[in-house]
C-alpha cells in the first residue's frame, strides 16, 4: 500500500493545459473517487500518477519518494484502462499474467491460484481460454480488471473500469470492488464521469473541473456543504434548484 501525495501538477499539450496545478493527498489505503465531466483532465491525471505522461511541471510521490521521472514498471502501480489495453494475440489468462513470471516473485502456483480466484469474482471462468477479438466489450473490460487484481500492486488506479458493463453487471461489479477494497485495503483511486457511482463508491470524492480540483470531501459532504456552484449542481440527482 501506499500515500499519493500530487504537489502542483501541471500538465499542457501545446496551448491545451488539462491539468491546472492540482495538489491532491490519496491517504494509505483509501479508496478515492475522482469525478467530473468528459473533458476536464480527470484521465490524464490518472496517467500523470502511472508515469505513461510526464507532468510539465509539479511532483508526483508515492509514500513521501518522489517518482516523478520513474518508468512506470518501476512504480508497481496497476492501471485499468476504459479501452481495455489487452494484447490481441493472447488468451485472456495470458493477458491477466503477463509479465508475473518475469518478476519472480510469484510461483506458477500462486499465479493459478490467483487466477482462478480472479476469474470467479468477475465470472470470467469460461473465457480464460479466448482472445480479445472473441469476448464482448464488457468481457473484455473484466479481463483487464482480473489482470490487475492479480499483480498485488501498491496503488490501484482504475478509469472508468465498469462503463462497458450492462446495468446488472455494473451493480454487481461496484459491490464487488467496494468488497474488495475491504479485504485487500489498496490505495485505490478510480475516475468516473458518472457522479452516482462516485458518491456510492467513494471513501472520498475529489470533484474536478477545467483541470482543477473544485473540492474534495466524503460524499455526504458535497452534498451537503458544496464548496462552489459547479459541485452544487455536478452533485445530486435530480439537479439542485439555482436562484
Amino acid at each position: 500500500m501506499a500515500t499519493i501525495e500530487l504537489d502542483g501538477i501541471v500538465k499542457q499539450f501545446g496551448s491545451v493545459t488539462p491539468i491546472d496545478g492540482v495538489s491532491l493527498t490519496v491517504e494509505d489505503g483509501e479508496f478515492l473517487v475522482l469525478v467530473g465531466p468528459s473533458g476536464c483532465g480527470k484521465s490524464t491525471l490518472m496517467r500523470t500518477v502511472a508515469g505513461l505522461e510526464a507532468p510539465t511541471d509539479g511532483d508526483v510521490l508515492l509514500d513521501g519518494t518522489v517518482v516523478t521521472d520513474w518508468e512506470p514498471k518501476d512504480r508497481n502501480v496497476a492501471m485499468v484502462f476504459q479501452n481495455y489495453a489487452l494484447y490481441p494475440h493472447m488468451s485472456a489468462r495470458r493477458n491477466m499474467t503477463f509479465g508475473m513470471n518475469s518478476v519472480g516473485s510469484f510461483s506458477d502456483e500462486e499465479i493459478d491460484r490467483r487466477v482462478a480466484e480472479a476469474a470467479e469474482m468477475l465470472d470470467i471462468e469460461d473465457l480464460l481460454d479466448r482472445k480479445p477479438a472473441d469476448l464482448s466489450g464488457g468481457e473484455q473490460q473484466r479481463v483487464a480488471m482480473g489482470r490487475a487484481l492479480l499483480r498485488d500492486p501498491d496503488v490501484f488506479l482504475l478509469d472508468e473500469p465498469l462503463r462497458n458493463l450492462d446495468a446488472k453487471l455494473r451493480d454487481r461489479m461496484r459491490a464487488e470492488l467496494q468488497r474488495l477494497h475491504t479485504d485487500i485495503e489498496t490505495t485505490t483511486v478510480y475516475v468516473t464521469h458518472d457522479q452516482t457511482e462516485a458518491m456510492t463508491l467513494g471513501e472520498r470524492v475529489a470533484v474536478m473541473n477545467d483541470g482543477r480540483i473544485q473540492q474534495v470531501d466524503p460524499p455526504r459532504t458535497l452534498y451537503d456543504f458544496p464548496e462552489t456552484r459547479f459541485v452544487a449542481e455536478f452533485v445530486g440527482s435530480p439537479a439542485i434548484n439555482v436562484f
